[in-house]
């Protein structure tokens, strides 16, 4: 299949290269030249809007940032829109509002174009690997037509219900994902604190009932004091903020996704915006006066 990719950045770049490991053509746009050469190959064609990929493929798979990269790329000048054929598909890949993609659907039904949100979990490593989970939303037929591309992305891709769906279900496991993330912390300070190795603590928890993805995260970078971006807490604090947003839609309380919440903004006053996720460690370092090394 010949198909359209926009945004290959962090996640995007290595899902756009297994789709082609899985003997697709793709037409690619991105705003960044390096990001183009990464997945530059026989079976790539770079264009210069995301018009020039709708013009060219018939099912168009979007990675961005925010909700509103998503609109401006869609529906904006030299959207997908404006190149867009009657019968197209548009997969959004990012993690997005379910009242942003919901909106987008509608607008685009209108004129015969399936509009499909897909957002993935299991970060630069699942993305390099191909075993991300998919968590789609949409109508079966546009679903069983982008399937055989997102099995080239994921080990584990769902069809989770009507459009929207897939943004819901994306919001609710990054609010686990931020509150394990947050209490893994706290507790490798506590050990730290009273005495413990918080190495020997991690590892601990690792073989336990306390054991996350987070705690894999902090065990493999923050020990060290690595803040370098894999996941950045800006991004940790948009999906948080949007996961509010549909708790207050749905008349929903979320005490523990509030107190996160309030973690990763004090991060962003500090200026750690574009830091890795896990440098939560370190707003407790920071508060304590304890550094929690291995």
């Amino acid at each position: 299949m010949k198909v359209g990719f926009v945004g290959v950045g962090m996640m995007g770049g290595p899902m756009c290269r297994n789709v082609l490991k899985g003997g697709h053509e793709v037409v690619v746009y991105d705003l960044n030249p390096d990001a183009l050469a990464r997945v530059a190959g026989a079976k790539t064609t770079a264009v210069a809007s995301p018009k020039a990929v709708a013009e060219q493929v018939t099912v168009i798979f979007t990675s961005l940032p925010m909700p509103a990269d998503v609109e401006q790329v869609v529906t904006g000048p030299n959207g997908l829109v404006a190149g867009a054929k009657k019968g197209a598909i548009i997969c959004d890949l990012s993690t997005n509002a379910p009242a942003v993609v919901k909106r987008l659907e509608q607008e685009l039904a209108g004129k015969g174009i399936a509009f499909l949100d897909a957002p993935v979990s299991g970060g630069v490593d699942g993305a390099e690997a191909g075993t991300l989970a998919i968590m789609c939303g949409g109508k079966k037929a546009a679903y069983d037509t982008v399937k055989p591309v997102l099995d080239c992305m994921g080990k584990n891709v769902f069809l989770v219900g009507p459009i929207g769906s897939g943004s819901i279900a994306k919001l609710c496991n990054n609010m686990v994902s931020f509150c394990n993330l947050a209490v893994a912390s706290e507790a490798l300070m506590l050990a730290t604190r009273a005495g413990l190795n918080p190495r020997m603590m991690a590892d601990v928890m690792a073989t336990a009932s306390g054991n996350s993805n987070s705690l894999k995260r902090l065990s493999r970078k923050g020990l060290r004091g690595d803040w370098a971006q894999e996941f950045a807490l800006n991004l940790a604090h948009k999906d948080l903020t949007l996961a509010l947003e549909l708790g207050r839609q749905s008349d929903t309380p979320l005490a523990y996704g509030s107190l996160t919440y309030t973690l990763l903004q004090q991060g962003r006053v500090k200026g750690w915006g574009k830091d890795d996720v896990g440098v939560v460690l370190r707003l407790l370092e920071s508060a304590l006066g304890t550094e929690v090394r291995e």
